[in-house]
């Protein structure tokens, strides 16, 4: 009796499965209902080829297009860029046209809820830190804050001595002003997030940032600050002196307060996926959205990076939309510009290929899956926090990777980042708490110190996403409540502040 090799067939009109075991030449796998015959060996996450698929046809995988082959394809050969072409410049052109062809009416901008609250039975309050500006935290933290990149290493030794996060910079003097203006939102956001109690600036005394105009808008939110230079304090050494002497008393006043129940709905959440492979799009995006449409029915709030924009079909409402076509078709010209294709021509990365995804589309198609069923209600700039309850997006044109991702979904208040990864990645935030989702097992168990929720048993039909989405949300109350991440326990507290964009339109 023949074996059969673990695969996935995601929707009934795909012509291609993905391998969930890796499968030798003349090995047998099912997708769906059609027996497959490898040709030669592929990699579990790769794709295998349910049908023939001609020179010049489609690639479809999600029930989309994700690709054109650029050779004859047999049913069971690999199916992965030796023989795909990625067409992900052009379809997002036709598809950009095609949406800015349609009216206003054209389209239906509800936001759909997928749960009723009383289905859920997730608990109304948590307990957190009140704030003199009417928000709360889920974190007590004093955060050391260098002001100029002269200043980095004294931050870095006061923080390493009393055990707080410090956030630091690459210049921060002598910066055009589009660039030093979210330099200087930067850190008036680590200063003033919900899960910072309070903050010990640092600086050399000469550089471009006065660092009275940053306390001026730390003390605004009746937060306590205490300023530093080197220049004026009598050198390096006395700074470092004086600084552990104010992050230790200000770290003993942050104990003596206490957690007091705070409303659920209060949190603001995310999710970003990060090191991506074939295992993000099946299991823990999903997972992490799932868990994001849980949160609005209870009236919770998230933001997200929509620096590359997206299509009005993410939007609740045609105006919102246009600025998302907006947003990416600036993205799209300055990827041009910097790489004479786009943004195909560095995406999806090697490692992203090493784990079996192929192309742009088909990386979208998966990372996507974090935002759950939510429509935007409206883009925010870098350093804006929401103005009431739903989804919004961040518009972040420029520095896209993790840590700029990370510092902006921070900069938008967010309180926790679900932060999925099949690949792994060890990136913590200075003052936003990162949970770490997987649903690679061997990510899963090999990285153990770096993952704290494993979506492997959903991967495998194990539990079905409702149930995985429930431990995850589940989980995050936890960690709200004070259980600390793995990212936490690791002490990895990244801060990069997204460079200004020289976009000069209206959003």
């Amino acid at each position: 009796m023949a074996t059969f090799k673990k695969s996935m067939l995601i929707e009934p009109i795909d012509n291609v499965a993905v391998l969930v075991e890796p499968i030798e030449a003349g090995e047998k796998t099912m997708a769906g209902d059609i027996e497959l015959t490898a040709n030669e060996f592929i990699k579990e996450g790769h794709k295998i080829a349910k049908v023939d698929i001609k020179k010049g046809e489609e690639i479809i995988k999600y029930g989309v297009h994700i690709g054109v082959a650029t050779a004859d394809i047999k049913t069971g050969d690999w199916v992965h860029e030796h023989n795909v072409y990625d067409d992900f410049e052009e379809i997002n052109r036709d598809q950009r046209a095609f949406y800015r062809s349609m009216a206003p009416t054209d389209m239906d901008y509800s936001v759909p809820c997928l749960y009723k609250p009383e289905e859920l039975n997730l608990p109304e309050t948590i307990m957190g830190y009140k704030r003199a500006d009417g928000t709360f935290g889920i974190r007590n933290q004093v955060v050391v804050i260098s002001l100029v990149q002269c200043s980095n290493n004294a931050a870095q030794r006061i923080a390493t001595k009393c055990d707080v996060p410090a956030t630091f910079v690459d210049a921060a003097c002598g910066e055009f002003p589009d660039r030093f203006a979210r330099t200087f939102q930067g850190f008036v956001s680590a200063a003033t997030h919900p899960n910072t109690y309070g903050a010990v600036l640092l600086s050399l005394g000469c550089q471009q940032t006065n660092p009275e105009d940053v306390v001026k808008a730390i003390e605004a939110t009746g937060r306590p600050v205490v300023n530093i230079s080197m220049q004026a304090d009598g050198g390096a050494t006395k700074a470092i002196e004086d600084g552990i002497k104010a992050v230790e008393a200000m770290k003993a006043e942050a104990a003596k307060q206490e957690r007091v129940p705070c409303p659920t709905s209060g949190l603001i959440i995310c999710g970003y996926n990060g090191g991506s492979d074939w295992t993000s799009g099946l299991s823990a995006n999903p997972v992490v959205g799932d868990v994001i449409d849980m949160h609005h029915v209870i009236g919770g709030t998230d933001v997200e990076i929509c620096g590359r924009g997206a299509y009005p079909t993410d939007a609740a409402s045609y105006e919102v939309g246009m600025r998302l076509m907006e947003i990416g078709d600036f993205f799209n010209e300055d990827c041009t510009i910097r790489g004479g294709k786009g943004l195909s021509q560095v995406n999806p990365t090697p490692g992203n290929k090493a784990g079996g995804l192929t192309t742009m589309t088909e990386k979208n198609l998966g990372s996507f899956k974090t935002h759950g069923h939510r429509r935007m209600l409206g883009i925010l700039d870098c350093g804006q926090l929401p103005p009431g309850p739903g989804s919004w997006g961040i518009n972040q044109a420029q520095g896209a990777n993790d840590a700029y991702a990370c510092t902006s979904l921070a900069m938008g208040g967010a309180h926790i980042c679900l932060f999925t990864t099949g690949r792994g990645n060890p990136i913590g935030n200075a003052c936003m708490t990162t949970i770490k989702v997987t649903g690679n097992p061997r990510t899963a168990t090999a990285l153990s110190d770096m993952i704290d929720y494993s979506a492997k048993p959903m991967l495998y039909g194990e539990k079905t996403l409702h149930e995985s989405a429930l431990e995850l949300y589940d989980l995050m109350i936890r960690v709200a409540n004070g259980e600390p991440t793995k990212a936490e326990l690791l002490g990895d507290y990244s801060w990069t502040t997204p460079h200004g964009t020289s976009y000069n339109g209206d959003y």
